[in-house]
């Protein structure tokens, strides 16, 4: 037992100093974290003040990098590091989007957002409902590794015939570059194969939204599937594109409204009688129409005196006498 004791202690300290170290020149997750939160909060900064330029963004940027002390190309890398180990990304995005929305409250940035955005306390359920199923955020690098971000939906008993769609999310470039420029994908499978294909490019605007609403030709066929992905292609540049933060994902799936029918019937007694349809589809008998004439109905009234004679106690009544 001593023995398998002291083998099993061998064998995890020689897999904890074999596992690998973070590189050198890469941010420790704790220091990530930190300059991922004052990184989006300087993107919100920007948009409040209403200029969206690139220009205003990049200079927020660097901000953050002095405040941090750290440069451009350290933190590409550790974003090209992070966002090719899913786990350890996740672990700090997540810790990333909880601080954000604590600090964004304080500072007035989320109120400002959410009053504006009709679709951002969506819940999966309604005729109006966000859909989606993945993480809210991604990020895309140009190497042929992550170059690609991409998701699959089915389509369930929730999707009606004619039901629309929006695709939004918000993107940033970490970095400047002339090469920063990704393509956004949408792909609607209905039944017959028929495709629906919507494409859009992402640049600099931090708001992106791809929609579909089918067509008359479309009302009539089911959807399948929806596939989607976003793109950043590799260029052989000096300058290539700068990593691409993908973020707040929403899927909304919006029912057609149903049209409204004017119902002309007339309800009495509980029996529904639809009284322009009997005229046009009926036809009367002559007996009928001799019944459905007005007539004049006598009505025998007795009328009784108002004020009676009665005749008086012990006094004899008076008789007609008889002429002679």
């Amino acid at each position: 037992m001593k023995r398998l004791t002291s083998y099993l202690i061998f064998l995890a300290l020689l897999l904890m100093a074999c596992s690998p170290s973070r590189p050198r020149g890469i941010l420790s997750k704790q220091k990530m974290t930190d300059v991922l939160v004052d990184f989006h909060l300087a993107q919100g900064m920007a948009e409040a003040q209403g200029d969206n330029s690139e220009v205003t963004r990049y200079k927020f940027i660097q901000a953050v990098f002095k405040k941090h002390r750290i440069t451009e190309a350290v933190f590409d890398s550790s974003m090209i590091y992070y966002s090719g180990r899913a786990e350890e990304f996740t672990h700090i995005y997540d810790n990333v989007v909880t601080r954000v929305q604590a600090q964004a409250e304080r500072m007035g940035l989320e109120l400002s957002q959410a009053n504006q955005d009709k679709f951002a306390k969506l819940t999966n359920e309604g005729d109006t409902a966000n859909i989606w199923l993945g993480k809210d955020f991604a990020c895309v690098v140009a190497n042929p590794v992550q170059c690609l971000y991409s998701f699959t939906m089915k389509a369930d008993s929730t999707f009606k015939m004619g039901d629309s769609f929006i695709w939004r999310f918000r993107t940033l470039f970490v970095g400047r570059s002339m090469n920063n420029e990704a393509t956004a994908l949408l792909n609607f499978y209905y039944d017959t194969d028929t495709v629906v294909c919507v494409t859009d490019l992402l640049r600099n605007n931090p708001k992106n939204e791809l929609r579909h609403t089918p067509g008359r030709a479309l009302d009539s066929l089911n959807l399948r599937s929806i596939t989607g992905y976003i793109y950043l292609p590799l260029v052989k540049d000096a300058d290539p594109p700068k990593p691409l933060l993908v973020s707040e994902i929403q899927l909304i799936r919006m029912h057609k409204e149903e049209p409204i029918i004017k119902d002309t019937s007339v309800v009495a007694d509980n029996i529904v009688v639809d009284t322009l349809s009997k005229r046009k589809t009926e036809r009367l008998t002559p007996l009928q129409v001799r019944e459905s004439q007005p007539r004049e109905r006598k009505i025998n009234v007795t009328k009784e005196n108002p004020n009676p004679i009665h005749p008086q106690q012990n006094i004899p009544q008076r008789t007609n006498r008889r002429r002679r």
